[in-house]
């Protein structure tokens, strides 16, 4: 007899990390359209799903977006006060050459890959301090 897979655990980490990452629309001021895009662009109907806790199933794909956003959001915290998070994720002072011309918001906002790169360089420049 085959084993059922147990999904519960993911479920309940992707329901915490999404709360963190909610907090982190509400902090940053973003719209409904940039949360999605930087959850990979779910439905609008699963985006609300989300957004309430219902949560049936997800992707390992979700699960490491949402480690990514949830590492930067808590990275951001630890180096920068609530008004300098905003100023940095919107202007970034290595915007001209580090994110392609991009504020770090807006080239997380591109794909994954920017994303990563601003995880990357979070955690780069925190193992330097």
């Amino acid at each position: 007899m085959k084993k059922k897979k147990d999904n519960s655990i993911p479920i309940e980490q992707a329901k915490a990390a999404l709360k963190v990452f909610f907090c982190a629309v509400s902090e940053w001021g973003l719209s409904t359209q940039d949360a999605r895009a930087l959850l990979g662009n779910p439905s609008r109907s699963r985006y609300y799903n989300y957004k309430m806790g219902n949560i049936s199933s997800v992707s390992d794909d979700f699960l490491f977006r949402l480690a990514y956003l949830s590492t930067i959001y808590g990275n951001l915290r630890i180096l920068y006060s609530d008004k300098n998070i905003k100023l940095w994720l919107k202007n970034g002072s290595e915007a001209g050459s580090k994110w392609c011309g991009l504020s770090p918001l807006n080239y997380m906002l591109s794909s994954i890959r920017g994303v990563i790169a601003v995880f990357d360089h979070l955690n780069a420049f925190i193992a330097s301090e």
